[in-house]
């Protein structure tokens, strides 16, 4: 198993684009948690990071593609709670995903690849997140106990095992059509899953999480 930096390093390794389609294909698992979220709380609205995303897979594919990146990033400050005001885990991830939509973003306007490294950074930070909440009522007395519980839990693993699995599909692509998007996107469907190991409908382009 390849270390967490080490994949970053690998990552930023990669050309813009790639970087960038890893990027909205990590998304993919992210937005679920804050529709799930909006759905359950009333708060926000869950079709806009949907309609940001698809924004996105429209950029990859089409680079010019006449997109208001900074007029979408206003819209998604407004509907991106804040974390004291709702007494539920869900906002957590909920709020993970929406920052890690506005680095995308970031790094398309400012042509900044190193915001599409952040977009791995907080899917992975999101995760750590949930396992270190789920192990609050283990016996965990020390913080190299608990990075060690974070390192070796499946989900990590699992998550770790996805980058590597993305920068091995998109590393040989020089270009970025509808053929290389739907087969990022086939890929979301064939894990299932969110980051967080939530559900996915049928269709991931829907984007929505299963009951």
């Amino acid at each position: 198993m390849n270390s967490k930096a080490n994949n970053f390093q690998r990552m930023r390794d990669l050309g813009f684009y790639q970087q960038a389609a890893i990027a909205a294909t990590l998304l993919e698992r992210m937005i679920p948690s804050y529709q799930l979220f909006a759905e359950v709380s009333n708060f926000g609205d869950a079709a806009l990071p949907r309609h940001v995303l698809d924004m996105v897979w429209e950029w990859l594919q089409v680079k010019r593609a006449k997109i208001n990146f900074d007029k979408l990033q206003e819209e998604l400050e407004l509907v991106t709670p804040e974390t004291s005001h709702f007494d539920m885990f869900g906002v957590y991830p909920a709020v993970d995903a929406m920052i890690a939509l506005d680095s995308m973003l970031n790094g398309i306007t400012s042509q900044d690849s190193s915001e599409f490294i952040n977009v791995a950074k907080i899917s992975q930070a999101s995760v750590a997140r949930l396992i270190e909440h789920e192990s609050a009522d283990l016996d965990i007395t020390t913080e190299a106990e608990l990075r060690k519980v974070v390192r070796d839990h499946e989900l990590m693993q699992y998550e770790m095992d996805c980058l590597v699995e993305l920068m091995d599909t998109v590393e040989p692509w020089q270009h970025f059509g509808r053929p290389e998007v739907q087969q990022l996107k086939a890929w979301v469907k064939e894990q299932g899953v969110t980051n967080l190991g939530m559900e996915l409908t049928a269709d991931p382009t829907e984007g929505t999480p299963a009951e």
